[in-house]
């Protein structure tokens, strides 16, 4: 007759306690070999010290007990099954690497940026749908010009058909050598065409977008702030840059895509 171990028999020889075994009982991943029909004495083969063995081995290099169950479970060869185990892990530690490297570069980027500011700028990412707009584009001598043609939008359009999102489009910078911007305003419904302004979607985009004041410098800060982050992330700006007004407050978006 086979030589068979109560279970704290086998969790001695084993090296893990009674409650680990009654627990991989309990999700499937080791049953005892039988099960005594008058004590109720979970009975081991030594058989499934190796069995456990390799189990263990397995979620000592970062294999869930789960991932281990269900390849136990799966046909095949256990030479196939840990093969298969050990690749997926592979994998799955390579990316993590890759993560990890990739986060300490950002944070050594943001740990060399220039701190002069009691209040650090945070970038977020943010993805918004795409939006129907009523807008006027013009060039203009200076950024407190485009005021003008924000007022001019706002006289034009019905007032119970303007969202809330309000802002500007700026299709090219001071450092471009010229200024281009267009106010727009949203709609909550389409109003009728008129020479003044443009109705049109605002695209679907997924932005760099940064807060500042309403102030020059405040706003060039979170500029330089939002141009550093993507700089360091491989991104390129994919659009006009966007100003939403936000009572007060400013925010600031770079449509972006990898570089």
């Amino acid at each position: 007759m086979a030589v068979q171990y109560r279970i704290g028999e086998f969790a001695e020889l084993s090296g893990v306690s009674t409650k680990t075994l009654r627990f991989y009982d309990e999700i499937g991943l080791l049953r005892p070999a039988s099960v005594d029909p008058r004590t109720r004495y979970r009975l081991y083969l030594p058989q499934q010290l190796e069995e456990l063995a390799s189990i263990l081995a397995l979620k000592d290099v970062g294999a869930s007990l789960t991932e281990v169950r269900n390849l136990t479970n799966k046909a095949g060869s256990n030479k196939e099954r840990r093969r298969e185990i050990l690749s997926e892990l592979k994998k799955e530690v390579e990316q993590s690497i890759q993560m990890a490297t990739q986060s300490l570069k950002w944070i050594n980027a943001t740990l060399s940026e220039p701190d002069d500011s009691e209040r650090p700028i945070a970038v977020v990412v943010k993805r918004r749908p795409a939006v129907l707009v009523a807008s006027i584009r013009s060039r203009v001598q200076s950024y407190p010009e485009i005021e003008r043609f924000e007022r001019e939008l706002l006289r034009e359009l019905p007032v119970q058909s303007m969202g809330d999102l309000r802002g500007v489009l700026w299709h090219s910078c001071a450092d471009s050598g010229f200024l281009e911007g267009e106010p727009f305003v949203a709609l909550k419904q389409r109003v009728p065409s008129r020479s003044v302004y443009d109705l049109k979607q605002l695209p679907p985009a997924t932005l760099a977008c940064a807060y500042s004041g309403l102030d020059f410098d405040s706003a060039e800060r979170s500029y330089a702030a939002i141009r550093r982050w993507m700089n360091t992330r491989g991104y390129r700006v994919a659009g006009p840059k966007r100003e939403l007004y936000l009572d007060g407050l400013l925010e600031i978006q770079f449509p972006m895509r990898s570089a």
